[in-house]
């Protein structure tokens, strides 16, 4: 393979045009994007066409968009697509489908979800330049039945994303297992679940475990929160990356994953298991990782000569520009019929004090890097940072657009991402480059 230039972005919530920005903050980035060989960013958000049908079980809130704003990520220089993620299935299973529709269309490559689940699972493909590149996406959150299911002989499968399970379990100590029984038991629950196993209807319980409000609880000496991957999921997926090596010459795998520690969906601190996943992702043949969904940075690493980005937040996150929003979203926040998305977009961002809260309140939901690796054959050559801002303080109408940072802002960016990094052994040079700064990279 030549050298070969690739940029990535995590989360991208487009509902409004960015063509028409002439600021050189702006022009500057996308042509870093642009001149990038393969440019990855993850469409968290469907196009469903009519009839709309949205979805009681959503990403909370439910995102779509005219599917125009596929033509800005694209007319911004990307060109290769994650659809896996929690908010997939927003829109049920045809607004998902309308979706992988428009970008067929418009012949752009995108990966993590078909009609079925072999679809899902298998690569989207790139011809550059510098060589055929290639996309696996899957999802570790999702809402039920936005994950695809496979054909069988006698059933069609189910259109959806590509899923990575996780499995949870719980272990408390011995006087919190004997409580969880004693309620288990005099609220006859106990009782209820073991008529339902001799029909067949209930699965079995774990061995060792109690099965408590759907949750599988453990004996132990403390407490804790465990993940687990699913094994079937990460054998699946690593054969489809191993298929993907053989086809291409540049293998990316990306992972929506708002996991966190104790099953925080949106904090800095990764689930345990995120690192193990990735590597063995690359071990399969995987070229770079990366990952996305708790809508802020995590760690950088390079294992084996290959880029890592455990998430790269938010890119584009115009959450303030949905237009239409269904009437459960509403009801959640307490809102009447007669309310409008701008007084949805009041509630949510405010307490009852006026305060910011949610996403506003956090530059961290604002800020980002846009990473720029240049590879020499299949290994990592040269890595730099561009620190981003999604300029929170800005009205609605603007806030959510990305643009390159100044050197005070971009400095503190650079500086967290340095930070978080270190334990993974990359190390991060700040540079001053004209107004602006930069990350430089080593490992």
């Amino acid at each position: 393979m030549a050298r070969l230039s690739f940029v990535a972005v995590g989360d991208c919530i487009v509902t409004r045009r960015c063509r028409q920005r002439k600021e050189e903050a702006f022009t500057g980035m996308v042509d870093l994007i642009r001149g990038a060989d393969v440019a990855f960013s993850n469409f968290e958000l469907v196009t469903p066409q009519s009839p709309v049908v949205p979805s009681s079980e959503n990403g909370m809130p439910n995102l779509m968009a005219s599917e125009w704003v596929i033509d800005e990520l694209a007319w911004m220089g990307f060109n290769l697509f994650n659809v896996a993620n929690n908010h997939s299935g927003d829109y049920m299973y045809t607004g998902f489908v309308d979706t992988l529709a428009a970008f067929e269309r418009r012949g752009l490559a995108y990966a993590g979800g078909g009609l079925n689940l072999g679809e899902a699972r298998s690569p989207g493909y790139l011809e550059t330049a510098a060589g055929r590149a290639a996309l696996i996406g899957a999802a570790t959150n999702f809402s039920t039945g936005s994950h695809a299911a496979p054909v069988r002989q006698d059933m069609p499968g189910r259109p959806g994303l590509s899923p990575l399970r996780i499995d949870r379990d719980f272990v408390v100590d011995a006087q919190a297992m004997e409580a969880l029984e004693r309620i288990d038991r005099l609220l006859g629950v106990a009782a209820v679940k073991e008529r339902r196993r001799k029909a067949g209807i209930l699965r079995d319980q774990k061995p060792g475990a109690l099965q408590f409000l759907g949750l599988d609880f453990y004996p132990g000496e403390g407490f804790a929160y465990r993940q687990h991957p699913s094994a079937k999921d990460m054998d699946d997926i690593c054969r489809w990356i191993g298929d993907a090596k053989r086809q291409s010459d540049f293998v990316v795998m990306s992972l929506h994953c708002h996991n966190g520690i104790n099953g925080d969906g949106n904090n800095f601190e990764m689930a345990e298991f995120l690192p193990d996943v990735a590597h063995r992702f690359i071990d399969a043949g995987a070229d770079a990782f990366v990952g996305h969904g708790p809508h802020l940075l995590r760690p950088i690493e390079v294992y084996k000569g290959k880029p890592v980005f455990y998430s790269l937040g938010n890119f584009v996150f115009q959450l303030e520009g949905v237009r239409r929003y269904p009437s459960e979203m509403y009801e959640r926040f307490g809102l009447a019929p007669e309310h409008t998305p701008a007084d949805f977009s009041d509630v949510r961002e405010r307490d009852k004090d006026g305060n910011l809260i949610a996403f506003p309140a956090g530059d961290q939901f604002y800020q980002t890097v846009l990473p720029v690796c240049e590879f020499e054959g299949a290994t990592l050559a040269e890595m730099d940072l561009h620190p981003v801002t999604l300029s929170r303080t800005a009205p609605r109408g603007r806030r959510g657009d990305p643009e390159l940072a100044g050197q005070t802002e971009g400095r503190a960016i650079l500086e967290f991402v340095r930070d978080v990094s270190a334990p993974f052994a990359v190390r991060v040079e700040i540079a001053t480059c004209g107004d602006r700064v930069v990350g430089k990279c080593s490992w």
